[in-house]
């Protein structure tokens, strides 16, 4: 792999726009967004790599993935005023 960008710029077009919009609905932002989701797809890839390889390269129709781990886990602690 060769050496890794620091940062990435991705072409905005009408529907990359409302998928984005829809992803940050949980009030993430647009970075974040984009990392997650690119987390997903990769973690998709992965599974379905490693199912093709124990079934002799038969690939899934379909697949499950967890997403829990993808979203920051909601603030427990006190109230802190601003």
């Amino acid at each position: 792999m060769s050496e890794r960008p620091k940062v990435l710029s991705v072409r905005m077009t009408d529907d990359f726009a409302e998928d984005l919009e829809v992803l940050q609905r949980g009030g993430v932002n647009a970075s974040d967004a984009v990392r997650l989701a690119v987390r997903l797809i990769a973690q998709a890839h992965q599974h379905v790599d490693e199912v093709a390889q124990a079934s002799r390269g038969r690939r899934p129709a379909s697949i499950s993935l967890r997403t829990a781990a993808l979203y920051p886990a909601p603030y427990d602690g006190p109230e802190q005023g601003v």
